[in-house]
């Protein structure tokens, strides 16, 4: 991959995980829109920083957000979870 490709790329997984977070998780409240916004906005970060570099500072922070999103998804399916069996 190229130097000029990688901004496209890189701008391409921003706007699918923009648009996961807008609809998945802000607006249909799925838990699994959190793993969506993970792979489109922490995997490729990931990705560029070791294949161009290693540049740390992108390393770090993409595990970082990785780490946040991954988070969010469990805390979420595990609300969820636990609504649907009080709800019954």
């Amino acid at each position: 991959m190229t130097e000029e490709t990688w901004p496209w790329l890189l701008f391409a997984f921003e706007l699918v995980g923009l648009f996961a977070m807008s609809q998945l998780v802000g607006k249909r409240k799925r838990w699994y829109g959190w793993l969506i916004v993970a792979a489109c906005m922490s995997l490729p970060w990931l990705t560029y920083s070791l294949t161009t570099g290693p540049r740390y500072g992108f390393v770090a922070l993409s595990l970082l957000w990785l780490a946040v999103h991954l988070t969010n998804a469990y805390r979420w399916k595990v609300d969820n979870g636990s609504n649907n069996v009080s709800s019954s």
